[in-house]
């Protein structure tokens, strides 16, 4: 069977971490980066997902797992005519209340995406990573239930994985199943889906590079006790105004030779029936 992920322990650091619901629904929040890190990471995302949901007419109705904050769940609702965003952590499902206040064409739903009762059908689906932080049998079966709830139509998954293994386990503070694209394509078989399209997420590999880049200045002695901001909030304008250079040309030579960094990296991957 191997390690399992605790869901009391993922479920604890999303409550922990939801009093900065925007910036941990995109992990800035840590290292203290500003809005416009996450902003940046969304405008690259936005093009993928839009074009996946191209076929989609404004009378469409969209299912968003593990909505998070709502920042998906806000942009659906600009396009299509109901959007329904399930998320557990109370404390997010509150912020995304506070920014959908007043949308009258978004349902959220509190509480655990393979339990909840939701009324399709739905055209198509979205999972802004969610189930990199559910077991392989459960992410099998939330897909099954998803696959039956959006029964002729697209399902988006944004999900990391590391650069090398096929799966590597995190089960300390912040617990989490790092699955590689091929390992995403076994369990969608199982669940009776196939993988269609893989893309690489560059937005997130973008603040990967921030990430990382904040993490190796903060080791500096008197940086430590500092507000993460303190260092984030330069560190990104200074790296938004060298790029590309310093947010893509440079981690791919980096990579070129044969370095592993950034270490993690994230994938949109296209699914439909089989």
């Amino acid at each position: 069977m191997g390690e399992r992920l605790d869901y009391d322990a993922v479920r604890r650091y999303w409550d922990r971490t939801a009093g900065t619901a925007a910036a941990a629904s995109y992990m800035a929040h840590e290292q203290g980066l500003p809005q416009a890190c996450v902003d940046d990471r969304f405008a690259f995302e936005r093009e993928v997902v839009e074009r996946w949901f191209a076929g989609l007419g404004p009378e469409a109705a969209v299912l968003d797992m593990g909505s998070g904050s709502g920042a998906w769940t806000a942009l659906f609702a600009q396009r299509y005519r109901r959007v329904v965003g399930i998320e557990q952590s109370a404390a997010m499902v509150a912020g995304a209340r506070e920014r959908l206040r007043g949308v009258a064409n978004v349902e959220l739903i509190e509480g655990d995406c393979l339990e909840v009762p939701v009324e399709g059908p739905f055209h198509g689906a979205f999972f802004g990573g969610m189930l990199m932080y559910l077991n392989r049998d459960d992410a099998v079966r939330l897909l099954k239930r998803v696959a039956a709830l959006v029964p002729d139509g697209p399902i988006i998954l944004r999900e990391s994985g590391g650069r090398r293994r096929r799966v590597e386990m995190k089960t300390g503070d912040y617990q989490v199943a790092y699955r590689s694209p091929a390992e995403y394509a076994e369990i969608a078989a199982d669940a009776g889906l196939r993988v269609r399209a893989v893309e690489p997420n560059r937005g997130y590999e973008r603040m990967e590079v921030a990430v990382e880049a904040v993490n190796l200045v903060r080791r500096l002695g008197f940086l430590k006790r500092r507000d993460p901001a303190f260092v984030g909030v330069p560190l990104w304008h200074a790296l938004r105004l060298t790029a590309p250079l310093s947010l893509e040309l440079i981690p791919r030579a980096v990579r070129a030779a044969g370095i592993d960094w950034p270490h993690l990296t994230n994938n949109f991957m296209l699914l439909e029936h089989a």
